[in-house]
């Protein structure tokens, strides 16, 4: 028996077949929560009920392969029965997931109503959508499918933002943490619909803290060209076909917060770029992409892989990322330094030579041994006297930073009043 969100129960089980429920995705996974950072390694896919999937492989012992799959499965989430498509297609996904060995996947264009979770138990899977409300036209929606059996090393939920885009920030070693991000952007003909959405984007991206590692995934139904004399940094050299309107956006969105496009940085052949074909003219394009930072692209290699298979147009998008991170910097306190100009005070002297005197001749001190390892002792016992009585007597300095001008006012100021005696006229 299958339970679900209402319209799911129709599902003809295919295997065994668990469901978590409708919590918010807010609210805990289905599986239980720990602490900790990921281990291992650990890939994650991206990908579209209308058909994108990206696949993101994270290894947090300080390497990450990210695969970007991309695909264009229409209604693969959704069941009709006026389609050809086989039914309870998230047990499709779930299966091609595994086959490829994908620890996370962001879908996109998945048609589910609201917010909700849902577990694929025979293959292992968990998927947290967010969609338009019940009653609605869905045509939209984006999701993540993660691993069951990662959900304990992940103690936050996925976040919903809108219908096109979802966030989920995930803990790396050394208390850092990648953001991936889902995304489904407009067509062509929506001009209303895209200037929410990159609203929307711009929005997530000023939320996310400067150290986080930012994966963005998904189909933007842009195409960027090949034009990487204009847009350096943002694209590489090996771009493919012409830039519309909204490849235009997306180059844009990246040139403000400095993302590179990795699918155009590495000279394969156009088969390991290309993701999707045109229906007439039989024209392949680049519409589904993998996003870093700038500074990560040294770390990345990104290709189009076309043996994926779930009922998509799109071709599986692989990005392997490197992850180099460099512990924070350990600020110590400075060191401090006795004051010793306090010894040229008698009376801090006479008081300093006094306590030390009475310290030391205390005949309730311990007695060492006359070893090796009773010298040492003895050492350490009476340069702690002395170095507590100078503290308490002579104190500590304050550092200091040296202002050249602070030091030679005096000078300025003479100089500068000689030559206002010089010529009183011009003042």
């Amino acid at each position: 028996m299958v339970v679900g969100r209402p319209g799911m129960e129709q599902w003809p089980p295919i295997g065994p077949l668990g469901v978590s429920g409708r919590p918010s995705l807010g609210s805990a996974p289905p599986t239980p929560q720990g602490e900790g950072s990921i281990k291992g390694d650990l890939k994650i896919a991206c990908s579209n009920s209308h058909g994108r999937v990206s696949e993101l492989v994270v290894r947090s012992d300080t390497q990450i392969n990210l695969k970007n799959d991309n695909r264009h499965m229409e209604c693969t989430l959704l069941d009709l029965t006026d389609n050809e498509r086989p039914h309870r297609r998230t047990a499709i996904i779930a299966h091609e997931l595994k086959r490829y060995g994908i620890d996370i996947a962001a879908l996109s264009e998945t048609r589910l109503s609201e917010e909700g979770s849902l577990t694929e138990v025979g293959e292992g899977y968990t998927f947290f959508w967010k969609g338009l409300p019940e009653g609605v036209q869905r045509n939209y929606g984006v999701a993540f499918a993660v691993k069951t059996s990662m959900l304990s090393s992940i103690p936050q939920s996925p976040i919903g933002v809108s219908e096109r885009l979802m966030s989920w920030r995930i803990p790396l070693t050394n208390s850092r943490y990648a953001t991936l991000i889902s995304a489904y952007a407009p067509t062509l003909d929506a001009e209303e619909s895209k200037d929410r959405f990159y609203s929307q984007l711009h929005t997530l991206f000023q939320s996310i803290p400067h150290d986080d590692k930012i994966i963005l995934l998904g189909d933007f139904n842009a195409r960027v060209g090949h034009n990487h004399q204009l847009w350096q940094g943002i694209m590489g050299r090996h771009g493919v076909g012409k830039c519309n309107d909204n490849g235009l956006r997306l180059l844009t969105f990246c040139s403000q917060h400095s993302l590179v496009i990795t699918n155009t940085c590495f000279q394969l052949r156009d088969m390991f770029k290309t993701t999707w074909m045109h229906p007439r003219s039989k024209t392949w394009h680049i519409l589904d992409y993998a996003i870093v930072r700038r500074k990560d692209l040294r770390d990345v290699i990104t290709r189009a892989m076309r043996g994926a298979d779930g009922w998509t147009d799109h071709r599986l998008v692989r990005t392997t990322m490197k992850l180099c991170i460099r512990s924070p910097a350990r600020r110590q306190p400075p060191l401090s330094r006795l004051n010793l100009n306090s010894l040229n005070d008698p009376v801090k002297r006479k008081l300093f030579s006094e306590i030390v005197g009475t310290r030391l001749s205390d005949p309730n001190q311990p007695v060492f041994p006359p070893t090796q390892e009773g010298l040492n002792q003895n050492w350490d016992h009476v340069s702690n006297i002395l170095l507590d009585s100078a503290t308490s007597i002579l104190g500590t300095t304050k550092r200091k930073h040296r202002d050249w001008f602070d030091e030679q006012a005096p000078d300025i100021h003479n100089l500068l009043e000689e030559k206002k005696q010089s010529s009183p006229s011009s003042y």
